[in-house]
């Protein structure tokens, strides 16, 4: 992780960085006593199909695993998080900064490379190339209030997926912490290798982009899906920048 100190506020970006290139194998893929995913039994000799009723984490989680991928930067040895969306994957800038391309791997062990299309100025965020599935994610176009629900959809420590439960406790001004606007200070447990999650609500729509820990609290920082939407509407070519692990 990288620790970080703006205007007497410390935080460190959530990221992990790798001893070796090699040192996160692909997840493995589901099993029969994988309880969180999601079956539909068809009796043979009838018609009716019964379909498994699932608490939201699971359901989340069975969301999750169409949109939500692991990266590593092999040129920077660091992993993160990304998402899938219409325009293409989202992870944060700091993941994907020192690259040109990075390794991405889905919650099954289908891996691909992605193209950095885009790394913004100023929010930290960056745009790959889509992935090689069509399923996309959505983005809230509401804020959430303080107290509401959300989960960090992502791979901590680059280990298995998962989602995170937790509420937005407040809002807090971005310019703190490097950032525009303001941020959403959650308090989900964000480990290194959470940067780039999506912060969902209870509906499954992107409500923010987990990137940093702030070590005063221990709360996390997620950039909201309104600063999100207004750079996917002009995300420009940019995709300069170094390693920052």
């Amino acid at each position: 992780m990288n620790s970080r100190g703006t205007t007497g506020r410390a935080f460190v970006l959530a990221f992990s960085s790798l001893a070796v290139a090699g040192c996160v194998s692909s997840p493995p893929g589901a099993t029969k006593s994988d309880s969180s995913t999601v079956t539909t039994a068809q009796d043979t000799t009838s018609t009716a199909v019964t379909t498994t009723t699932l608490d939201t984490p699971d359901r989340l989680l069975a969301d999750a695993r169409q949109f939500v991928y692991r990266v590593r930067s092999v040129a920077c040895l660091a992993t993160g998080s990304s998402f899938a969306t219409a325009k293409g994957i989202v992870t944060n800038r700091h993941v994907a900064s020192g690259s040109t391309s990075l390794q991405l791997s889905s919650w099954s062990g289908t891996d691909f490379n992605a193209t950095v299309e885009s790394i913004s100025g100023t929010a930290d965020l960056a745009l790959l190339s889509n992935a090689p599935s069509d399923n996309v994610t959505s983005l809230s176009t509401s804020a959430v209030p303080p107290g509401t629900a959300v989960w960090a959809a992502g791979y901590p420590e680059g280990d298995q997926l998962s989602v995170t439960p937790g509420i937005v406790i407040d809002y807090v001004g971005g310019s703190r912490y490097g950032e525009p606007g303001q941020l959403m200070e959650i308090s989900n447990a964000i480990k290194p290798g959470s940067s780039g999650s999506p912060l969902l609500d209870n509906d499954g729509r992107v409500v923010g982009v987990v990137f940093a820990i702030e070590t005063a609290t221990g709360d996390g920082l997620a950039i909201p899906a309104s600063t999100l939407s207004q750079y996917l509407e002009s995300p420009g070519s940019s995709t300069s920048g170094g390693c920052l692990g």
